[in-house]
């Protein structure tokens, strides 16, 4: 049986080494005082016995814990895939992640403070639905982060998507397929619900189009409300925009269910880029949020706050990233998004 790497520990590779604890914890974090023939041995047993350092193993001994902490809810795919992000960029840039998922039974501020009294340094909220007041209550002194959601508190950092310009050119390119009454189905209390409806309504005033929102929210459910109310209230659009993918597949779900061709009859768009999109039983059309650059920046900006050594400082940054001053202090950066043109647009 393979040995499980969780039960590799400093002690276990000593042992198979011969060498003491202390010889083989100064050969694993580069330490002066090891001769380099011993410290390639214990390297090639730590190697072979498939060791791997623990971040939290520096509490004791760094004036640098390592650690950022990551609050977030675990029912959302985005979220999910952001966070899966966060780790790629915290290894990158040589730090590691602790998380406090927010639940029914778990709220989201007694998560942020769990991750402060285990000591994370920064904290990143992805998405969140509280109030920036409470935010910077739970995290106290620790520098903030939030994701995907712009700050208008004192002293705490943003990293988002340049919402503003990808619903322009989701609009944009809805009435390029000739469809020319199109309805926006809102976020409701999500985070940049309010960002990307005020965008939706520009752009179509910008073409001389009518605006039109309807209440919704981040689920599939809304999406298929959305779809019911409109149907039985006067009739059903030429194209549906919504909020995100989850909002956008209950759509497609509701108008299936009704007999209702798409693209043929009713156009659909959503927002996020999820992987589900791509499934050739969907195939929507999305504005794909660039997860690998938005963690990025996140993590490395952080790092660079905290003063820390930053050994994935020479990793290239995405191109397009714009930096802003805040209005209550602290940074905002956005990232480009990119449309994903598939068949539930397509011109018929």
């Amino acid at each position: 049986m393979p040995r499980s790497r969780r039960a590799v520990t400093i002690a276990t590779v000593a042992t198979r080494a011969g060498r003491s604890i202390s010889t083989v914890s100064a050969a694993l974090n580069n330490a002066p005082g090891v001769a380099l023939t011993t410290r390639r041995e214990i390297l090639q047993v730590a190697a072979e016995l498939g060791y791997e350092a623990d971040p939290r193993a520096r509490l004791m001994r760094a004036s640098h814990a390592g650690i950022i902490g990551v609050s977030y809810f675990p029912g959302q795919a985005f979220q999910a895939e952001l966070v899966d992000g966060l780790y790629r960029a915290a290894q990158v840039h040589g730090h590691g992640l602790g998380l406090a998922a927010s639940t029914p039974r778990h709220a989201e501020a007694e998560g942020i403070r769990a991750l402060v009294r285990n000591r994370c340094e920064a904290i990143i909220v992805v998405d969140s639905h509280l109030p920036h007041e409470q935010l910077r209550e739970a995290a106290g002194a620790v520098p903030l982060l939030l994701l995907c959601r712009q700050s208008h508190a004192e002293g705490v950092d943003a990293v988002r998507s340049q919402d503003e310009v990808a619903v322009a050119r989701l609009v944009e390119h809805v009435l390029s397929t000739g469809r020319r009454e199109i309805v926006y189905v809102d976020g409701g209390a999500a985070s940049s619900a309010q960002l990307r409806a005020q965008a939706y309504q520009q752009a179509m005033e910008a073409r001389g189009m009518r605006a039109h929102v309807v209440p919704g929210g981040d689920n599939e459910e809304v999406g298929i409300r959305a779809v019911a109310a409109l149907a039985d209230c006067g009739g059903l659009p030429q194209a549906l925009l919504l909020y995100n993918d989850r909002a956008a597949l209950g759509a497609l779900m509701e108008l299936r269910r009704r007999g209702v061709r798409v693209p043929q009859e009713v156009a659909v768009a959503g927002f996020d880029g999820i992987e589900m999109t791509a499934l050739s039983a969907v195939d929507l059309t999305t504005m794909r949020q660039d997860v690998d650059v938005i963690t990025d920046v996140a993590v490395r900006h952080l790092i660079e706050q905290l003063g820390c050594e930053d050994p994935g400082w020479r990793t290239t940054v995405g191109q397009g990233v714009l930096r802003f001053a805040q209005a209550g202090g602290g940074s905002l950066f956005t990232v480009p998004a990119q449309l994903v043109v598939r068949g539930s647009t397509a011109v018929c």
